[in-house]
């Protein structure tokens, strides 16, 4: 695990000013997880880099946009300043059926929550400095997170560390500079604003 946080150091340099969320998802094809996410999978907006997909600020909120790629027989999405895979809901219906599914989130108010969920059912959702007070989380801490220790100095880097260990996905940095397949999906907790227990694993 040292070697795969060490890996991700480029993630914790101060100028990589990012609020983003990661979702690796097995067992499903690409236009089914955008579907999940509320989006339509015949109406991309474009094709644009991590940056021109940030929503402007007079309409975030109102939809958030993400982008969709696959690798390895896995479909990667992401969020600029969106938290759409950070939500149980969404994590449950993009691996049900027997699927997998795993989100790393991380935001300007230094939250760093790790999800995952295996055939509709959620088996991880933690913040990695437990007790962050502005993040209500119900936690679920999984086995293989135990006796692992965290450090403050490489959360990003652990959050990336974990998605690889558990998907077998390296995240590329180039991914960011890439012109990536985007799309419009809507707040979502807006979408999912009549599902019980949406935001509770």
């Amino acid at each position: 695990m040292r070697e795969l946080i060490k890996k991700y150091e480029w993630a914790e340099d101060p100028g990589l000013d990012l609020a983003m969320t990661v979702a690796v998802v097995a067992g499903a094809t690409s236009d089914r997880v955008i579907g999940v996410y509320g989006g339509d999978p015949a109406r991309p907006v474009g094709s644009l880099t991590f940056d021109e997909a940030l929503v402007p600020e007079p309409d975030f909120g109102k939809y958030f946009q993400i982008q969709v790629l696959e690798r390895d027989r896995h479909v990667v999405v992401l969020e600029n300043n969106g938290w759409s895979g950070s939500v149980p809901e969404i994590a449950r219906r993009a691996s049900a059926g027997g699927g997998r599914f795993f989100g790393v989130y991380w935001s300007f108010n230094a939250i760093h929550l790790l999800s995952q969920a295996i055939d509709g059912k959620m088996t991880a959702y933690l913040e990695l400095m437990t007790g962050c007070p502005s993040y209500d989380v119900h936690e679920l801490v999984p086995p293989w997170m135990h006796g692992v220790g965290v450090t403050v100095e490489a959360l990003r880097a652990t959050c990336l560390a974990y998605l690889e260990q558990q998907t077998g996905v390296a995240f590329d940095r180039t991914w960011l500079d890439q012109k990536l397949p985007t799309y419009r999906v809507p707040d979502p907790d807006v979408m999912l604003a009549n599902v019980a227990n949406a935001r509770r694993p």
